[in-house]
């Protein structure tokens, strides 16, 4: 009976893509200059612990209150107001068949995940084991560049500062996350999970796919960087991938966690979405 269920519900979301592309959703979309709450507050960082403790039980208070998961949220905060201005961004993740393009026009090498896999490689679902620097040719191929880390913050939580793309409370059945209960054992076509999308639209912004963005990593660039249009430090060898996956637990999929990964690194839960300035 479950089994059926959550194969019901694989095949509600996949009607729900093949509607949104019937009616021509926009393929990008525009921001217009503003302000944002940027990062997490104590409330916001008490919740991630809570949702932390209860996946994990027993062994809550070991993996979420210590070790490297108090490092990273620690890299959330404080919370600030920022500006950025004004930028367009893909409204979904990039799919292996808009990374074809750029292979077949010899800008991009041919995907790690193998072709044809039912589950990692369908033509809709996100193009994943891509390093950041094969993510920034790609987007260069198609006129963009990646995300920084507020653009994509900013597209994920819009003004109001939410904790995810569709507000405040964790919904298991709004992403694609370790959890058979969103109807996706890996990875799901984007746009899946509508229900899930940002205020401006976007979708996968939580699971799916991480994603990678521009900047490299600090752990205490939320207390120093600019307030107006922030970027990452100059210099440092790990950039900051932003949203959760198919593989990752709910507090990894809030709109504030940022994850640091060596530019080298690929993953199949790892890809990428393009911004235009």
């Amino acid at each position: 009976m479950r089994k059926v269920a959550i194969t019901l519900a694989a095949l509600v979301s996949l009607l729900a893509v093949a509607k949104s592309q019937s009616v021509g959703a926009p393929p990008r979309v525009h921001l217009a200059g503003g302000w944002f709450l940027r990062g997490s507050s104590d409330a916001d960082l008490r919740y991630a612990v809570t949702l932390c403790e209860r996946t994990w039980g027993v062994r809550g208070r070991e993996l979420c209150r210590g070790g490297g998961m108090s490092q990273l949220l620690a890299a959330e905060s404080p919370q600030r107001r920022v500006w950025v201005s004004a930028f367009s961004i893909d409204r979904t993740e990039v799919t292996r068949r808009g990374w074809s393009r750029c292979v077949q026009a010899g800008r991009c090498p041919p995907p790690r995940t193998p072709a044809g896999d039912p589950r990692l490689s369908t033509p809709e679902m996100p193009v994943t084991g891509v390093t950041f620097h094969e993510a920034s040719d790609y987007c260069e191929f198609v006129g963009g560049v990646l995300p920084t880390e507020a653009q994509w913050e900013r597209a994920a939580r819009g003004s109001d500062g939410r904790r995810f793309p569709w507000g405040q409370e964790f919904n298991d059945r709004f992403a694609n996350h370790r959890s058979p209960i969103d109807g996706f054992r890996y990875l799901a076509p984007v746009g899946s999970f509508l229900h899930g999308a940002s205020p401006h639209g976007l979708v996968d912004m939580a699971g799916n796919a991480w994603e990678w963005t521009r900047d490299r990593f600090d752990v205490a660039g939320f207390a120093t960087g600019l307030s107006v249009d922030p970027r990452g430090p100059t210099s440092g060898g790990e950039r900051v991938t932003r949203g959760g996956s198919w593989r990752t637990t709910p507090e990894f999929l809030r709109t504030t966690m940022r994850r640091p990964l060596p530019a080298g690194a690929s993953a199949p839960d790892l890809g990428f979405r393009c911004a235009y300035e």
